[in-house]
């Protein structure tokens, strides 16, 4: 059955309908379990705006209390576009076997952290360049993978295999 409030091509076959979401509104984590959960990892992506334009980058992270700072490695932003900006941030875990896990989305506003020691510093160009998200927002989901696109990925797999 079609879950309300999630996106399904229309064309999808009827067999597919009741799979097609990655995570349902029944799903949620509590906010302290997201907390753990952001805990067991360190790379995420970060979604801000950078001169008009939406920008999603890979993150390193680190969590300090209920704060985190985000290292932008090699990125270079301007920053005003990193100072007191609404920002949004994921962090997820799959397992490849199960093909489920969680996913954990982060609303808050950013500041620039202060700069690193030298002997901190990671080596990139934006070596430095690390911002601090003060959460407005946090919640997570439970993750099952879709199943009609595993089976869009096999047949093209076996077609592709074919050739």
């Amino acid at each position: 059955m079609h879950r309300p409030g999630t996106c399904v091509p229309k064309d999808l076959p009827a067999r597919f309908i009741a799979f097609a979401a990655m995570s349902s509104p029944e799903d949620p984590i509590p906010e302290y379990r997201c907390w753990q959960l952001l805990a067991t990892t360190s790379v995420g992506r970060l979604a801000l705006s950078v001169r008009a334009l939406p920008v999603i980058l890979p993150v390193q992270y680190h969590l300090h209390g209920r704060s985190m700072l985000v290292c932008l490695g090699h990125h270079q932003i301007p920053e005003r576009s990193l100072h007191q900006a609404i920002i949004a941030f994921t962090a997820d875990a799959i397992d490849p076997a199960t093909r489920s896990g969680w996913s954990v989305h982060v609303q808050g506003r950013s500041a620039i952290a202060p700069r690193p020691a030298a002997h901190a510093a990671c080596g990139q160009p934006a070596a430095g360049q690390i911002i601090q998200i003060q959460p407005g927002i946090i919640t997570g989901h439970r993750v099952t993978l879709c199943p009609a696109i595993d089976s869009l990925r096999t047949a093209d797999a076996h077609t592709t295999h074919r050739r």
